[in-house]
């Protein structure tokens, strides 16, 4: 059997299969994120990849709820309001963290049993 896990992850995966808040993160991943960010966090042509250069929690955080400019120009709106989001903004990282980290594939990821 194999464990990921560690203080530093918001994530454990175990013989590919994500904890409950891991899994959580992929759906709410998938049903807005990926729009922009794309399948599986890899990017798009319209915003970067969530997974080639992950940002720390805190940083990931205030990004998600207050939103990024550039030059003067939002780039990404806040969802900080949204309660689509702002609940589970660390299930999304962890998500993410698992995937930049190689623990999770692509695809809907199978769901450790509670």
């Amino acid at each position: 059997m194999q464990e990921t896990s560690a203080a530093d992850k918001f994530y454990r995966v175990i013989d590919g299969k994500a904890d409950g808040p891991t899994y959580k993160g992929y759906r709410r991943y998938h049903a807005s994120c990926s729009h922009c960010h794309g399948p599986d966090g890899v990017g798009s042509t319209f915003a970067s990849s969530l997974i080639d250069r992950p940002r720390d929690i805190e940083e990931f955080r205030r990004v998600v709820r207050n939103g990024q400019s550039s030059s003067g120009t939002s780039v990404m709106k806040g969802f900080a309001d949204d309660p689509n989001f702002a609940l589970y903004i660390d299930d999304i990282y962890a998500y993410l963290q698992a995937r930049a980290e190689g623990a999770l594939g692509r695809g809907r990821p199978k769901r450790l049993e509670p």
